[in-house]
């Protein structure tokens, strides 16, 4: 998430032709709260400086945009704009939340309070960028401190859940994990990118659960390569250890040998391994699809 410094935001224009990188493209960045109007329109001037009082409250929270009815018709056809003032927040490229009229000041606060990113959250995703830049205990504190005020808190929860990944402790990850919810996400601009933590850090429980000594598990499996148990623990070892081609493979063998073995753990193995791989990383292409010729064969 983009964090915004205190200063009061400047309210911008958007227009049919810049709408797709003003508004959409830049609510991946930070939220983005559009006011549709028109120059006639009466409650239009009653709701326009209640949001620009907000905006500037609210102190880079969100971005106040206008977008002229009559001057960008596209627009209202596109977005089925049927009455205004018509106001909507968008997030992650979404609709998150509307309403239409001249809704007083505390209306409007209780839209923003419960749409918008908390304090909470941008201290958490903070934290995160802490973590993946290396500074791990100003990031543990400041998932701490964070969770203090706010329990539930999911990126400070899948951020903490990192940590104690990281010291070896998947007990107290697994139960971080498993108390975040998803849907809470859904209000960050960097929402893509906790979620693909949450499933790295669910990937990496996983691998930790089944996880044993590298070089024993090694000689097991070459004494009897139908030792599944002991391929499943090298496998995990291996990709825990950042050697993702060896581990996707011996997860391979467990689908070939047998599925059923540990609830699928091979396809289950692979899976976690390809959230712990780079986007770009060719052994995604070329282990999806040796996993797929095997699933529907």
């Amino acid at each position: 998430m983009t964090i915004i410094d205190a200063n009061p935001v400047q309210t911008i224009v958007a227009t049919d032709a810049n709408f797709q990188a003003l508004v959409l493209e830049k609510s991946h960045e930070i939220p983005m709260l559009v006011d549709f109007w028109a120059p006639w329109c009466g409650p239009c001037k009653v709701i326009s400086p209640v949001l620009e009082k907000l905006a500037h409250e609210y102190g880079g929270r969100f971005q106040l945009v206008k977008v002229n009815m009559d001057e960008n018709p596209m627009l209202a056809q596109a977005l089925r704009i049927q009455s205004i003032p018509n106001v909507k927040l968008i997030i992650n490229g979404a609709l998150q939340d509307e309403f239409a009229g001249a809704y007083p000041e505390p209306e409007v606060r209780r839209f923003l309070d419960r749409n918008l990113p908390t304090a909470a959250d941008q201290a958490a995703v903070s934290g995160l960028h802490e973590m993946a830049s290396g500074d791990q205990q100003a990031a543990m504190a400041r998932f701490r401190e964070v969770l203090k005020g706010d329990p539930r808190n999911a990126a400070a929860l899948v951020g903490l859940g990192h940590c104690h990944i990281a010291a070896g402790d998947v007990d107290e990850a697994r139960q971080l994990a498993a108390q975040v919810d998803e849907s809470a996400l859904d209000r960050l601009p960097e929402r893509k990118q906790v979620e693909a933590q949450l499933a790295v850090l669910r990937g990496k429980i996983l691998l930790a659960e089944h996880a044993g000594d590298m070089e024993a598990m090694k000689a097991r499996v070459t004494a009897d390569p139908n030792d599944l148990e002991a391929r499943c623990a090298l496998a995990s070892s291996l990709a825990l250890q950042g050697h993702y081609a060896p581990a996707l493979e011996q997860f391979l063998q467990i689908v070939q040998k047998n599925r059923k073995f540990r609830e699928d753990i091979g396809r289950r193995g692979m899976l976690a391994v390809f959230n712990l791989l780079p986007a770009d990383s060719p052994l995604l292409g070329e282990y999806r699809k040796k996993l797929s010729s095997y699933l529907f064969s």
